[in-house]
């Protein structure tokens, strides 16, 4: 059990090389992220559903670069967040297992029990793609990025985590607040929802850490993602 939940030396070495000032930097950018969320949630009240599909994945594809460029600002190289090295042939074996099984409780599910049925296959292939950002986006930063450059600041991996887990759920808050009206305590108080980004992060976690890579967790949240929004209600 315990060899179950080591850490690799590879993922040690690289989160012990940063310090505080990568710490504050990757605060900065989530912070960033909070903000542009938030400005997202305005707009997408007065554009149509294929603009906020590309201007989305703008977003993402700006915060991906941006996290490029402070790698090589810092002189670091993309394995530092997972990328390119590691034990890549267990993450995608952890993450495809995670991304077959999200696959069919978020989509095929739905499909065969819940009187739904897939969207228009233009639909699909626009959201095949956006989702890739989306998945992409999230773990370079948070599971890529904050969670390594943390450990300047917190010392102690399980901290990382966890801390990086609470940031992971608030980042999802500001955009619903704007775009739907809905108050915090409104969000916060839907424990499944919360419950289900909190135990997400933590097993997508421990595929990066395992692994000591991220693909791993790139390919089940885009797959989950995906899954989740190619269906649609079948009018009785």
């Amino acid at each position: 059990m315990k060899k179950l939940f080591d850490v690799p030396d590879s993922y040690k070495e690289h989160i012990t090389k940063f310090d505080s000032s990568d710490g504050f930097l990757a605060l900065g950018i989530i912070v960033t992220y909070f903000v542009v969320m938030t400005i997202s949630g305005i707009i997408v009240q007065y554009i149509s559903q294929l603009q906020i599909t590309i201007i989305g994945g703008g977003i993402n594809v700006f915060f991906v670069v941006l996290v490029l460029l402070c790698l090589k600002m810092r002189h670091q190289g993309i394995e530092t967040i997972g990328l390119k090295e590691g034990n890549i042939r267990l993450s995608f074996v952890l993450g495809g297992t995670l991304a077959a099984i999200l696959f069919f409780c978020n989509c095929l599910s739905n499909v065969l029990f819940e009187h739904q049925s897939f969207i228009d296959f233009a639909d699909i292939l626009i959201y095949f793609v956006y989702f890739f950002t989306v998945g992409l986006v999230e773990e370079v930063l948070f599971r890529g990025y904050l969670q390594t450059r943390l450990h300047s600041l917190l010392k102690h991996i399980l901290l990382d985590v966890l801390v990086t887990g609470v940031l992971f759920v608030l980042m999802h808050f500001p955009f619903r607040m704007v775009a739907y009206d809905m108050s915090f305590w409104e969000i916060i108080s839907n424990v499944r929802y919360i419950a289900d980004l909190f135990i997400t992060h933590l097993i997508l976690s421990y595929i990066r850490i395992k692994s000591d890579s991220l693909y791993g967790a790139i390919l089940p949240h885009w797959v989950s993602d995906f899954a989740y929004n190619c269906y649609t209600y079948i009018e009785s």
